[in-house]
């Protein structure tokens, strides 16, 4: 079985100290599982930058497919 996303919103929270809530069966079908994002007005242009880094470094270490 592949990791999927409670893995990377596990290691984004452990290894990054950013939280993202993954959203699973049955709120979404298998196989479309997501991470549920919440950007606020408090959120600088560095922390952004600094999650899509991080998100980037998770997805290369789980295999995870990057999809729109």
């Amino acid at each position: 079985m592949q990791p999927g996303n409670k893995c990377a919103s596990d290691a984004l929270l452990n290894d990054f100290s950013i939280y993202v809530q993954p959203i699973n069966y049955p709120t979404v079908p298998r196989g479309s599982e997501r991470l549920r994002l919440t950007p606020s007005p408090l959120h600088t242009d560095a922390m952004i930058d600094g999650l899509a880094a991080a998100l980037t470094q998770v997805f290369d270490r789980l295999s995870i497919r990057k999809a729109a």
